[in-house]
């Protein structure tokens, strides 16, 4: 095991070497420290957490926060069970971990939102050669009776748990595909968007907001389409508290119209035992220096008070309903 001295040694060499320049300066507050559970360090959450880390560190004496490396469907778990005090996750796997609904085996009622920073949707890319051939959705690719080349995410992330489950749906495994002479590799996003350019794989599940960089590139380097979700599919992923949503038609090559899928929100979390105060504190330091932070990453130049405000799947925090108040976003 990390000792959380270690981890934090880690996040910060992180910060020096991979983010903006004024970050490899962060100065811990001298007030109470926090840990803030993020996912990967370089991913989407770490950089959001390295971001707030910084201006939270630098511009008041009452706490500070220490990002941790995490995973957007482990961090409720952990937030809730007391092994973080803040942390990034989704809006469904938060509902889930409320009440206690799988993945989860106990409930987190403790649970209280802060924030909703963006939304993202499951893109489903396939080659153009795949789906002319017929193999035009989930089932298909399933009950293919010639084996195929598949990338369902990165092993352990969100991602790759929801398409284990699209596949358990249809009745099957990673494990029996296999023995059926399915190709499945596991690699991150840019991983996926080069092994399709490079033809080792014929479809990749990705989730994102848009547009997605790895997405224009993997479409600018193979003719690719755009699978709209399965209806079946639809229903299992809302009986998991994922929510409609669309990916716009002309922003990716060859895919001039919208296609249909599921999605989420990710957003940032604490419980019920944090001071009002603190949580009201960090949205208010935030929210005065998203300047700062639009440089660290795109969703914060996007965020206001009413983003903030939205669906979080669980209750909003007592600071966070006096912050959105004052502000005029409820």
């Amino acid at each position: 095991m990390f000792s959380r001295k270690s981890i934090f040694i880690a996040a910060l060499s992180f910060m020096v070497f991979s983010a903006p320049a004024f970050l490899a300066n962060e100065a811990l507050s001298a007030g109470k420290q926090y840990d803030l559970a993020v996912g990967s360090l370089r991913g989407t959450m770490g950089r959001l957490g390295a971001g707030l880390a910084n201006v939270i560190n630098k511009n008041n004496k009452e706490f500070g926060l220490s990002v941790t490396p995490g995973g957007g469907r482990a961090n409720p778990a952990r937030i809730g069970g007391g092994g973080a005090d803040f942390g990034y996750s989704f809006s469904n796997f938060s509902a889930n971990a409320l009440t206690g609904k799988a993945p989860y085996k106990k409930s987190y009622p403790n649970l209280r939102g802060i924030a909703k920073f963006w939304d993202s949707c499951y893109h489903q890319y396939a080659a153009k050669e795949l789906f002319d051939s017929g193999i035009t959705s989930w089932r298909k690719i399933i009950e293919s009776k010639k084996p195929l080349k598949l990338a369902p995410a990165k092993k352990g992330t969100s991602t790759e748990y929801v398409a284990s489950q699209i596949v358990k749906h249809y009745g099957t495994s990673y494990k029996e595909l296999t023995k059926r002479g399915y190709k499945l590799t596991f690699p991150g996003a840019g991983g996926m968007s080069r092994a399709i350019r490079a033809r080792q794989i014929d479809f990749y599940f990705h989730n994102s907001g848009d547009p997605n960089g790895a997405g224009i590139q993997a479409a600018q380097g193979r003719d690719l389409v755009f699978l709209n979700m399965d209806n079946d599919v639809k229903k299992l992923l809302a009986d998991m508290n994922f929510k409609p949503c669309a990916i716009p038609g002309g922003i990716y090559k060859g895919n001039p119209k919208p296609t249909y899928s599921m999605g989420l929100s990710g957003v940032l979390l604490t419980t019920t035992k944090m001071d009002a105060k603190t949580v009201y504190s960090l949205l208010k330091i935030m929210s005065s220096n998203l300047k700062t932070l639009g440089s660290v990453h795109k969703i914060y130049k996007k965020w206001k008070p009413s983003v903030g405000a939205a669906h979080m799947g669980v209750p909003m925090h007592p600071g966070a309903k006096r912050f959105y108040k004052e502000a005029g976003a409820l």
